[in-house]
């Protein structure tokens, strides 16, 4: 299924979940396609999102894509986060816990999940971009180590606020401080799990004690933490250099960080899930060769099966050493 923004939904969306009058009663059933009058009638129960049927392919009865619209709500309701912080208003956390729930769920539904460069943008204010671009890193990382949906849960709400503390301005002397301001906010709002808390205070961590705010080392570096700031370092790296990087140069850049900074279980964890090469990025080779890429390596997912744009013939990077990749392009989403 698919949380949907209401004023996102159209004619013909399957309802993914039955729709429910505060009193109980069953106003619309799950499984039935919606018309204009019914979304107008869903508009006035003043709800913000519901749930439509996706089908095998991954797209909505409409076409969506189901990765460009799970940025889009988690994003919105970032945003209402942080613009509750910063005016001193009602923090959205039954929204939030609904958010979690729902992102758990398609993690743990879809095998095959995995993100590549194309799917860590910064199109949006850079705070929240980077923000979703460590959530979903962090939620397939602790996937792969084998979290449950509860631990699933508790990860998405750390790594998604784990920065709030930054939502409120701050003095240059005061940034480092950002994660004790976050724990200290988010430690007032009622359900927020301790382990997201600690996510939020550790996210700027290492195993050898050179981190900060608290210096922590060893095992008192939590895992889930870790998780959160492999991704957020992995972020920082590759969308906020001042010149383009490969994403070969992130994986090299983390698998340097392992037992200084991170397990090597997390890092290894970490790294199944980045896809550097989907199929269908455009890459320009050693010797001004240009192609696409048909196939990834298991093996090694930077050394890509290549298809040349002027001769057709493929190239398995595997087996040609001397060649590397100079250039990429994603391939669109």
């Amino acid at each position: 299924m698919l949380l949907v923004p209401v004023h996102e939904l159209k004619d013909g969306d399957r309802l993914g979940r039955g729709l429910y009058s505060g009193d109980g009663r069953l106003l619309l059933k799950q499984g039935i396609r919606l018309n204009d009058r019914m979304i107008e009638g869903i508009k006035r129960l003043g709800l913000n999102y519901i749930y439509v049927e996706i089908s095998d392919n991954g797209s909505g009865s409409a076409g969506r894509d189901w990765k460009r619209n799970l940025r889009a709500v988690t994003g919105e309701l970032l945003d209402r986060c942080f613009q509750a912080i910063r005016r001193n208003g009602t923090f959205p956390a039954k929204p939030l816990f609904d958010w979690a729930e729902h992102l758990s769920g398609i993690v743990t539904e879809k095998p095959d999940f995995k993100l590549g460069p194309g799917d860590l943008t910064m199109d949006q204010e850079e705070l929240i971009a980077h923000s979703l671009n460590v959530c979903f890193l962090s939620m397939l990382t602790a996937k792969a180590l084998g979290y449950g949906e509860r631990l699933l849960r508790e990860v998405a709400i750390g790594s998604l606020l784990h920065d709030i503390g930054l939502a409120v301005p701050l003095e240059d002397k005061l940034v480092m401080n950002h994660p004790l301001i976050g724990f200290d906010i988010l430690r007032k709002v009622p359900g927020i799990p301790t382990n997201a808390l600690q996510i939020v205070l550790q996210h700027h961590e290492r195993i050898d004690g050179r981190g900060f705010p608290q210096g922590i080392r060893g095992r008192a570096f939590r895992e889930a933490s870790q998780i959160c700031a492999v991704a957020c370092e992995f972020d920082d790296f590759m969308n906020r250099s001042l010149t383009p990087r490969l994403p070969e140069e992130g994986f090299d850049y983390v698998m340097s960080k392992i037992d200084t900074s991170y397990d090597y279980g997390v890092v290894r964890a970490f790294l199944r899930i980045f896809e550097p090469y989907p199929v269908g990025t455009a890459v320009k080779l050693t010797g001004n060769l240009e192609g696409t890429v048909i196939e990834t390596n298991p093996a090694n997912p930077n050394r890509p099966v290549v298809q040349l744009r002027a001769t057709g013939g493929r190239i398995d990077l595997m087996r040609h050493p001397t060649l590397r990749i100079e250039r990429a392009q994603p391939a669109n989403p």
